[in-house]
């Protein structure tokens, strides 16, 4: 398996680690480690940087967390010798529209995603970027406010990332499902944020994919 020096990590609240915890409304639990602090041992990285905040999305057109957007700040976000993304839930989660192939406008998704993953190509060509797919939510097959399900952002995504030369994993296949009563208490009780089990479930699932 490959090994890096500094992996740095961009992402939303999964990334970041946040969860609800089993009985509790909203999502205020943190995992440790979450994903980024285990695949990073796993690859035996010099140092690792966890940039994941909750709410934030590729579009600037989502109605939350707006001026945090990636399209806002992959101009001068930190590089590594591994770069990994992974966004996308909340874009769809917001409504952001998907928009058309080759479009750089922020306002769409398809426009956001490309500009994001083309600047980082841009600015580190030597970097390996890994594009991680929005993972299994319980609402992903359901149209949001502008008509598209999960797999229309996860699909935009492998696109894009394709006509960078860069590395897609897929997570819509984790192993979760969030409909399930026996993975909701285990993995995933909100059927969006994936809980410290979860965590080291999505690491493994990272390591198998680019071994």
């Amino acid at each position: 398996m490959k090994k890096y020096k500094k992996i740095v990590f961009y992402g939303d609240s999964i990334t970041k680690g946040t969860y609800t915890e089993e009985g509790a409304q909203t999502p205020m639990c943190i995992a440790s480690p979450a994903y980024p602090e285990i695949v990073s041992k796993e690859l035996e990285a010099e140092n690792f940087i966890n940039y994941g905040t909750n709410g934030i999305s590729y579009s600037k057109a989502s109605r939350i967390m707006t001026e945090a957007a990636f399209y806002n700040t992959v101009e001068k976000c930190e590089l590594g010798d591994a770069i990994f993304v992974a966004l996308g839930t909340n874009d769809y989660g917001t409504d952001v529209p998907l928009g058309d192939a080759g479009e750089e406008d922020g306002m769409t998704f398809f426009g956001a995603a490309d500009f994001c993953l083309g600047k980082l190509k841009a600015r580190s060509p030597d970097s390996d970027v890994f594009v991680l797919l929005p993972l299994p939510r319980l609402d992903q097959n359901k149209p949001n406010r502008v008509g598209f399900v999960l797999d229309d952002y996860r699909n935009a995504l492998v696109s894009i990332a394709k006509k960078y030369g860069e590395i897609v994993i897929d997570g819509g296949k984790l192993p979760v499902d969030p409909a399930s009563a026996a993975d909701k208490r285990k993995y995933i009780f909100d059927g969006t944020h994936i809980n410290e089990a979860g965590h080291r479930l999505l690491a493994r699932f990272i390591l198998d994919e680019i071994g």
